[in-house]
C-alpha cells in the first residue's frame, strides 16, 4: 500500500506528505479487508471529500478515473436521492467501481438528503470474458461494513481528531466482524446449508468473547427466538440481571428504533422509579430489523463494570452485527407463518444447553400434522389451503403454549412443538387442548364444513443433542395418529408393533440429516467423453458417495430412497449443488479454460418446490462459475409428470445460461414426442438400450432413431453404461456423440477432477509462457 501520486506506470510510490502517510496509514487494513472479500480486485484507492488521493494498493488508474471519482462526490454533496456510483469500464478486461463513504452511515441511511460525505472508494476489478461483473448492490452487499468504517475515519481526521488507537482497534474489530458473519470464499455457498440457528448463537458467543463481555443475548418474540451466551465468570449474576433487563430493554428500542448504550451502571437506589430497569453492569442494546426495517426485537450485551465503557466504534461493530443477523433472520424462518424452519429449531435447541434453567432433564417434543389439508387445498385453492396453515401456526402460542415452548414449521402441513422440562404425559395433554382449539377454527373458513383435526404425536427426548431423534418419533408416532383414524394424540412406544415398522425407515432418515448436517457425504465424477470429434468438450456427471465407504464407489441408496420418501429430496439436491458449486468456484478459470461441464442431478420434488428454483439461480449468481458450465439433468419420467412446472424451470435457468439434459431417456410412453415440449440441450439414453446393444437388435434400432431425431432437432445425445470398447465403438458408428460408463472412466472424487484441471491448466500457461 502507497500513498499518492500513483498511477500504472510509477514503480516505487514515494509520499508527497510525510505526515499523510502516518495519518492515513489504517486504510491499509480496510484495503486488505477489500482484497479478501473481492477475489478480483486488482487496486483499491481511497480519495477524500474533495477528491483528493489519499492512499493506494496496486495500479490505479488515476486519468481515467478522475472524473468518475469526482461526478460521485458532486451527486452525493448535492444531496441526490442516490449518488451517481457507478461501475465503468477501464479496459477490455478492467472495470472501476466508485462507491461514496460517508462519516455517518446511520444517518445517510435515515435522511439521504442530509448525510455527510467523507470521501469515496475506487476499487479496481478484473472481468473475465463471458463473465458478467458484480452490480453496485453486490459490491454494498459485501463492503458497507468496510466503507462505513472506512468514512467515520476520515471523518474524524477531518475533524482534527487523531485516530491513533481507535483506527487500529476499528480495523481489528473490521476483520473480527467478516470472520464472524462472512464465510470464507471458498466455503461461501456451502454456508447457505448450515444451520443459521447454530451460526447465530455462534456469532452471540463470539461477540460476548470478542467485545469482553459477560452475557449476549438475542431476542425476538415474533419469531419465539431466545438465544443467551455468557461468559464463564458472573454468569449467574448476568442472566438474574437479563431476567429484570429484556423486557424493558426490547419495549425501548422497538419504541425508538435507536440503540441503547448505558456505560453508567443503573444501581437501585432510593430515587429509582418504581419497576425501573436496575443492572449492576455496563449495557449495550441495538434493535434488530423485521420487515421494512421495523425493529422486531433486539440484541443486548451486559459489560462488567471494571471493564471499559462501549465506545462508538464498538456500537457501529454491534449495528452491523445486527444488519447481518436481520438477513439471516430472513431466511431462517418460515415465509409463509414467521416460525421456525427444522434446521432454526435445532439451533434453538442447542442454545438451551448454554442457559441453566434449560440444561439439564427430560424435554418432549409434539409434532403436529393437520389432516386432509390437500382436500382443501383442490376443493378451495392453495390460497385456502395457506390461510388454513396461518391459522393453525397462530394457535402455536400463549395461551395454549407455555411461554418457553418451541415452535416451528417443518414441512407443508406439519409443525413441531419443543417443550423444556415437560413429560410425555403432559405434552400429550397439551397436544389436546390445542386439537380443541383448531376444531374452532372450521366453520366457514377453509371451503368445507368439515371441522380442522390436527393428528398429534408425542415423544420425549433427553439432553439437548437428541432433539432430532426426538423429533423423528414424534413424526412416526404422528403418522401413527393419522394411520388409526386421525385426529388423535399418539405418545412413541418402542412396544408398539406399527411403530417398530416405521422405525427402521425413521432411523434412515435421522442418519441422511446427520450425514447432510456433519458433512458426511461427498460428491464424485463420471467422465461424459466425447465419440465424434475429440476436441468436443467433456463434462463429468456429479454423484454422490458416503464418507464412510467412499472406496465401495456406488451410491446410498437407503438414503436416496429414504430423502424421496421423506419430503428431503430437495435438501439432498440442494446440498449437492451447493457443494458443487463450492468446490468449483477456486476452479472456475481451469474449467472455463478446458470447457469442462459438470452435470447435477435435480429429482422430482424439487421442481415443484415453490423455493428450489429461486435458490438456485441465487447459488449460480453467487458463484462466479459460468453458468454455460453448469448443466442439470432431469429424468424423463419426473419431467413427463410435472411438465409445466419442468418447462418453466428449464426456461428460467436456460435463460441465465444453463445446461439440461433429459436422463433416462426411452423409458417414458412418448418419449419422441417429449423432445418437442421440453427444450433440453441433450438426452441421455437409458441404460438398458446400451448395455445390450451389441447383442438386442431392438435396443440397435433404438438408439439409431433417437440420433436420427435428435440430430435433426439440433440435440446432443449422451449414452450412459458405456462399460466396454465394442459398445463404446459401435455407439460411435450409430453416431452418438457422447458416451459415459466405466469404459470411459470410473467414477472418482471430484475434488481429484478439479486438481487435475487446474493443474494441466498451469501446465499450459507454463508452457505458454516459454514460447512467449
Amino acid at each position: 500500500m502507497s500513498s499518492f501520486p500513483m498511477s500504472r506506470n510509477d514503480g516505487e510510490i514515494t509520499p508527497t506528505d510525510a505526515g499523510a502517510k502516518t495519518r492515513y496509514e489504517f486504510l491499509d487494513s480496510h484495503a486488505r479487508v477489500i482484497e479478501k472479500l473481492l477475489p478480483t480486485v486488482r487496486a483499491v484507492a481511497f480519495f477524500d471529500a474533495r477528491g483528493n488521493p489519499l492512499r493506494g494498493r496496486g495500479p490505479v488508474p488515476l486519468a481515467e478515473t478522475r472524473s468518475q471519482v469526482r461526478a460521485a462526490l458532486k451527486s452525493a454533496a448535492a444531496g441526490a436521492g442516490h449518488p451517481v456510483e457507478s461501475i465503468l469500464p477501464v479496459t477490455a478486461s478492467e472495470r472501476a467501481a466508485s462507491l461514496v463513504l460517508y462519516a455517518d452511515a446511520d444517518a445517510s441511511r435515515r435522511n439521504r438528503r442530509s448525510r455527510p460525505v467523507a470521501g469515496v472508494c475506487l476499487i479496481l476489478l478484473h472481468v473475465r470474458e463471458g463473465v458478467q461483473p458484480p452490480s453496485l448492490d453486490m459490491l454494498h452487499a459485501q463492503l458497507d461494513p468496510a466503507l462505513d468504517c472506512v468514512g467515520y475515519q476520515l471523518a474524524q481526521i477531518a475533524d482534527r481528531v487523531a485516530p491513533g488507537h481507535l483506527s487500529e482497534d476499528g480495523a481489528n474489530d473490521l476483520e473480527w466482524l467478516f470472520e464472524v458473519s462472512a464465510p470464507a470464499v471458498q466455503g461461501e455457498l456451502s454456508a447457505a446449508t448450515q444451520d443459521r440457528g447454530e451460526r447465530l448463537s455462534t456469532m452471540m458467543a463470539a461477540s460476548v468473547a470478542h467485545l469482553q463481555c459477560v452475557l449476549g443475548a438475542l431476542v425476538v418474540p415474533e419469531r419465539q427466538l431466545r438465544i443467551v451466551r455468557t461468559a464463564d465468570a458472573s454468569r449467574h449474576a448476568a442472566e438474574e440481571a437479563l431476567r429484570h433487563l429484556e423486557s424493558p430493554m426490547l419495549s425501548w428500542v422497538q419504541r425508538k428504533n435507536q440503540p441503547m448504550v448505558v456505560n453508567k451502571p443503573m444501581i437501585a437506589n432510593k430515587g429509582a422509579a418504581a419497576g425501573s430497569p436496575q443492572s449492576p453492569f455496563r449495557i449495550l442494546a441495538v434493535p434488530v430489523a423485521g420487515h421494512a426495517s421495523v425493529p422486531e426485537g433486539v440484541l443486548i450485551l451486559l459489560r462488567a463494570t471494571d471493564a471499559p465503557g462501549f465506545s462508538r466504534a464498538q456500537l457501529s461493530l454491534v449495528k452491523h452485527l445486527s444488519r447481518h443477523i436481520s438477513t439471516l433472520l430472513e431466511t431462517d424462518f418460515d415465509v409463509l407463518t414467521g416460525l421456525h424452519t427444522r434446521s432454526s429449531a435445532q439451533g434453538q435447541v442447542d442454545s438451551w444447553g448454554h442457559t441453566t434453567s434449560l440444561s439439564l432433564g427430560a424435554h418432549s417434543v409434539i409434532c403436529i400434522d393437520i389432516d386432509r389439508l390437500r382436500v382443501v387445498n383442490e376443493t378451495s385453492g392453495f390460497d385456502a389451503g395457506d390461510a388454513l396453515i396461518v391459522r393453525v401456526a397462530r394457535l402455536l402460542r400463549q395461551p395454549h403454549l407455555p411461554p418457553n415452548a418451541l415452535v416451528a414449521r417443518v414441512s407443508g402441513d406439519e409443525f413441531a412443538v419443543a417443550l423444556p422440562h415437560v413429560d410425555a404425559q403432559a405434552a400429550a395433554q397439551t397436544a389436546r387442548a390445542l386439537q380443541q382449539a383448531a376444531a374452532q377454527l372450521s366453520h366457514g373458513q377453509v371451503g368445507s364444513d368439515q371441522p380442522v383435526s390436527l393428528s398429534c404425536g408425542v415423544a420425549s427426548f433427553e439432553g439437548v443433542n437428541e432433539f432430532q431423534s426426538g423429533l423423528a418419533l414424534a413424526e412416526l408416532a404422528c403418522q401413527t395418529a393419522k394411520d388409526r383414524g386421525r385426529g388423535r394424540v399418539e405418545i412413541y412406544q418402542d412396544s408398539d408393533a406399527s411403530m417398530i415398522l416405521r422405525q427402521s425407515d425413521t432411523a434412515t432418515v435421522i442418519r441422511l440429516r446427520e450425514a447432510l448436517r456433519n458433512d458426511d457425504l461427498m460428491l464424485f465424477a463420471q467422465r461424459i467423453a466425447p465419440l465424434q470429434r475429440q476436441d468436443d468438450p467433456e463434462g463429468y456427471e456429479l454423484l454422490l458417495r458416503s464418507v464412510q465407504t467412499p472406496q465401495k464407489n456406488h451410491a446410498p441408496a437407503d438414503l436416496l430412497s429414504a430423502a424421496l420418501r421423506n419430503q428431503l429430496a430437495p435438501t439432498l439436491d440442494m446440498w449437492v449443488a451447493e457443494r458443487a458449486l463450492a468446490q468449483a468456484t477456486p476452479h472456475g478459470s481451469a474449467l472455463l479454460a478446458a470447457n469442462v461441464s459438470m452435470s447435477i442431478n435435480i429429482t422430482g420434488p424439487s421442481l415443484t418446490d415453490e423455493t428450489f428454483l429461486e435458490r438456485v439461480q441465487r447459488l449460480i449468481r453467487r458463484s462466479r462459475i459460468a453458468p454455460s458450465l453448469i448443466t442439470f439433468e432431469i429424468t424423463e419420467t419426473v419431467a413427463v409428470l410435472s411438465l409445466t412446472k419442468a418447462v418453466t424451470f428449464i426456461r428460467e435457468l436456460r435463460a441465465m445460461g444453463c445446461r439440461f439434459a433429459l436422463d433416462d431417456f426411452g423409458t417414458g410412453t412418448n418419449s419422441l414426442k417429449n423432445l418437442t415440449t421440453l427444450p433440453v440441450d441433450r438426452v441421455k439414453l437409458d441404460g438398458s438400450f446400451v448395455s445390450d446393444i451389441l447383442t438386442n437388435r431392438q435396443s440397435d434400432a433404438m438408439v439409431r432413431a433417437v440420433v436420427s431425431l435428435t440430430k435433426d432437432l439440433g440435440i446432443g445425445t449422451v449414452a450412459e453404461y458405456a462399460e466396454n470398447g465394442p459398445i463404446i465403438e459401435r455407439l460411435r458408428e450409430l453416431g452418438v456423440q457422447y458416451a459415459q460408463g466405466y469404459g470411459v472412466e470410473k467414477p472418482r472424487a471430484f475434488a481429484e477432477v478439479l486438481n487435475e484441471l487446474s493443474t494441466r491448466e498451469s501446465q499450459k500457461n507454463f508452457a505458454l509462457n516459454l514460447e512467449i
